[in-house]
């Protein structure tokens, strides 16, 4: 399956939306899926075996979310899926191309707090909406987040076989509701 993940945060981006999407795209190209990445970034973090497509975010916001949307346009017409990370930078391109493309759209809201400041303002809160309403699932059910090594601590390794097994139900959960959507 060829799934491509539109996302406005990604590594060397510290924040969890973005460690995420790295996992999640290490996870599927490690299950045979072919994955795309278009991300707002400058110098992304590679991962073997996916292709990521830059957006820099330091161009003025009108332009960026423009470039985003021709990135997102070529790459989405390949892919079998897109799935997207909630920020409105990245809703407002996908709703935009969600009208003159076919391939179906996954929400994940993988940032909670990025979420509830969304539904605090209008406009953003209007965009969330228009895409939650274009996708064909919304997912709210992430992963844990990784444990923290601390120097001079014993491993984690009751959390990290946790991580791990909270990581496999969640990449079975997608690759089912991709399968089905």
């Amino acid at each position: 399956m060829k799934i491509l993940i539109a996302t406005p945060l990604y590594p060397p981006d510290v924040a969890p939306s973005a460690q995420y999407v790295k996992e999640l795209a290490k996870r599927l190209t490690a299950e045979k899926h072919s994955v795309i990445i278009v991300a707002y970034a400058r110098i992304p973090e590679k991962i073997p075996g996916v292709r990521i497509i830059a957006v820099d975010k330091n161009k003025p916001l009108p332009l960026r979310v423009l470039v985003y949307l021709f990135a997102l346009w070529r790459a989405a017409r390949a892919a079998d899926i897109m799935y997207v990370q909630n920020g409105p930078s990245v809703e407002l391109p996908v709703t935009l191309l969600s009208f003159v493309i076919r391939t179906p759209i996954v929400v994940a809201i993988s940032d909670k707090n990025a979420y509830k400041r969304t539904r605090e303002k209008m406009m953003p809160k209007f965009i969330n909406d228009l895409v939650i309403s274009r996708a064909r699932k919304t997912i709210v059910n992430m992963p844990m987040e990784q444990p923290e090594i601390l120097p001079f601590a014993a491993q984690p390794t009751r959390e990290w076989e946790a991580y791990n097994l909270s990581w496999e139900d969640h990449i079975r959960d997608l690759i089912k509701t991709f399968n089905h959507v």
